[in-house]
C-alpha cells in the first residue's frame, strides 16, 4: 500500500512540475512586422513600425520621427540602433543602441525592458496591426 501511495504522490508531483510551469518566454517572432502604440508614456499619439530590421517611431501626431536599425539578438531580444532623431534636444542620439528584452506578451499587450547608455526602463505597447 505504501509503494502505491509513494508512485501516486510522484506521479502527483512529475505532472505538476511538467505541467504546471508557466512559460515565461513569449512568442516574439510576431513582433517583426507589426504597428504599435506606447501606452506607457504621455504622448498618446505615439506608435512604432516595427520590421524585421528597422524600426520607425512617430510621435506628437507624426510632426517627430525616430528612426533605427534593428539587430535581433534572440527570440525576444533585439537592439535598435539610432539612425536619425528629428525630435528637438532629444537626450539620445543616432549611434547610441537601446536593448529592449521583450518580457511577456498578453492580449495583445507588449511588456518590455528597455535599456541605453546604462537606463533601464520597463514600458507597454499594444499591437494594434500587421
Amino acid at each position: 500500500m505504501s509503494k502505491r501511495i509513494t508512485l501516486i504522490i510522484t506521479c502527483l508531483l512529475g505532472s505538476t512540475i511538467l505541467f504546471g510551469q508557466v512559460n515565461d518566454v513569449a512568442d516574439c517572432s510576431i513582433m517583426k512586422k507589426y504597428k504599435l502604440q506606447y501606452l506607457s508614456i504621455p504622448d498618446t499619439s505615439a506608435y512604432i513600425l516595427l520590421t524585421d530590421d528597422s524600426a520607425v517611431e512617430y510621435h506628437e501626431h507624426g510632426l517627430y520621427r525616430i528612426n533605427s536599425k534593428i539587430i535581433w539578438r534572440g527570440n525576444c531580444e533585439y537592439d535598435m540602433i539610432l539612425t536619425s532623431v528629428t525630435i528637438p534636444h532629444f537626450i539620445y542620439h543616432p549611434g547610441d543602441v537601446m536593448t529592449i528584452s521583450i518580457d511577456k506578451i498578453i492580449s495583445n499587450i507588449v511588456y518590455y525592458i528597455a535599456t541605453i547608455n546604462g537606463d533601464s526602463w520597463e514600458g507597454k505597447l499594444k499591437i494594434i496591426r500587421k
